[in-house]
């Protein structure tokens, strides 16, 4: 096979109106096979889609605060904790990750509100999250009434800045919510160590890092609890859905009362802790679902394999370019690419950065900016819109929260947004090394050219393909 690099110059750019370099379009999905089909069909034939049940029994406090493993070994058709294959996926999954609980749950949106509120995050409460995730990590904060407090990003791991997380705790505070972004891996270390200090719950965002460990511990089951993802997009799927994973009772006692309308088993025998954020939700993942998570759990380590050999031969063929940088995965973290995000710097390279992605994209490669905004550049926050629009949680209570967004405000977050980030999401499976050589191929072409594509930048950055691009998609 020519090297890519070399042979990509012989051509005239796509954007400057050359042919792209490809045309077949790239696809990810997820490693589905017999596994999964078996399953499925089994429980459709044992007419087994939902199978929990919300009514009380004598012994139920004890079956709230039962391990997973043990859930599993229930004989029951019908249950408060799910049925036979809930039960067995939980169980499966928290055998893998060495914790106590683990609770299927609808999505990890759910999960995350789910598991703010059993760790008693109340109305009104500050949670401190990361300016860059996808949206649904600030909006589950807001779900029980609880005011998620932005804070800029390390700049090398685009995950929480640990001084920046310091300095915004508050006499409000009362969680930390990190995100393991794209597969990289906070630092749980200093953030542990700072929620001990302030008495802190802390809450994992893991839904793009099923597998990634930080100091030899799966990343999930180092904070008070840690949430999963199961949406489509993922390492493993159930197509939606996600895994609430907790070693602590009685977080794990309050996330089953808070998927399964749990307040239909509270009396006056319980005291008004236990009562709690015990709402009538239904956050319950569906037995088809929890077939599917059976299956496709033992492919976690093959499908992270996959991703992480995509992802070392493209850092390895785009090494050449020095305006490119791949992530920084500090010594103690076990990465697993997600999403391959690289640092774009555009004034060694002579060309605004959104300019580059349009090229690259006309070449027929997906690249993307990543998310398109920090989340508090949403109109929820800048203008404090949430539940109702009377300023609903901020103005709750005899004293409202002092907390406000404005554009600006973590200016790490913000250049790599806007400036910096370029995405590949295709080193999922299937994508292939040769699909990989592509992506370079395409990026080595754009390179070649960069000093008549920079010539070119007005008009380019007038067309749609420079739109800001989450990139999943040509």
């Amino acid at each position: 096979m020519s090297n890519p690099a070399t042979a990509a110059t012989t051509a005239t750019a796509a954007i400057l109106g050359g042919s792209p370099l490809r045309t077949r379009p790239f696809t990810v999905g997820p490693m589905v096979g017999k596994e999964e089909e078996t399953l499925l069909i089994e429980a459709v034939r044992k007419h087994n889609f939902s199978r929990y049940v919300g009514a009380s029994s004598a012994d139920i406090d004890t079956v709230l605060r039962m391990p997973s493993v043990e859930a599993a070994a229930i004989r029951a058709d019908w249950h408060f904790l799910g049925g036979e294959n809930v039960r067995l996926f939980g169980a499966d999954f928290a055998k893998e990750f060495g914790v106590k609980f683990a609770i299927p749950i609808n999505s990890a949106t759910s999960g995350l509100s789910a598991a703010l509120a059993a760790a008693g995050v109340a109305p009104g409460d500050e949670v401190i999250v990361p300016a860059i995730s996808f949206s649904a990590t600030g909006s589950a904060v807001l779900l029980f009434g609880a005011i998620p407090v932005f804070v800029d990003v390390d700049p090398r791991t685009f995950c929480l800045d640990p001084a920046a997380v310091e300095a915004a705790i508050t006499p409000r505070t009362r969680a930390i919510l990190p995100v393991h972004l794209l597969g990289n891996a906070c630092d749980m270390t200093r953030l542990m160590t700072l929620a001990a200090k302030h008495r802190l719950a802390v809450v994992e965002d893991c839904a793009q890092a099923p597998g990634v460990k930080v100091g030899g511990r799966y990343v999930g089951t180092i904070g008070s609890a840690g949430v999963f993802s199961f949406q489509q997009s993922k390492n493993i799927m159930t197509g939606e859905g996600g895994m609430v994973v907790t070693d602590d009772p009685e977080i794990a006692r309050k996330v089953r009362l808070i998927l399964n309308h749990g307040e239909t088993v509270l009396d006056e025998r319980h005291t008004d802790d236990e009562i709690a954020n015990v709402i009538g939700c239904n956050f319950r993942m569906t037995e088809l679902a929890a077939a599917v998570g059976r299956a496709q759990l033992p492919k976690l380590r093959l499908v992270n394999e996959w991703r992480m050999a995509n992802y070392r031969t493209l850092v390895t063929a785009l090494a050449d370019l020095p305006w490119l940088t791949p992530p920084y995965i500090p010594g103690d973290v076990d990465y697993v690419c997600h999403a391959l995000a690289f640092l774009y710097d555009a004034r060694k390279a002579g060309c605004p950065r959104d300019v580059f992605a349009a090229a690259v994209r006309a070449e027929g490669i997906p690249v993307g900016t990543g998310y398109v905004r920090p989340m508090y550049e949403s109109p929820t926050f800048l203008r404090r819109i949430a539940l109702g629009t009377h300023g609903w949680p901020w103005t709750a209570g005899a004293t409202p929260s002092p907390v406000t967004y404005r554009k600006g405000q973590c200016p790490v977050a913000e250049s790599l947004l806007a400036e910096q980030f370029i995405w590949v999401y295709h080193v999922a499976h299937p994508s292939t090394k040769e699909d990989m050589l592509d992506v370079a191929a395409g990026f080595h072409k754009v390179a070649a050219h960069l000093p008549q594509i920079a010539a070119r930048a007005a008009e380019i950055q007038g067309t749609k393909l420079a739109a800001r691009s989450q990139g999943r998609i040509l």
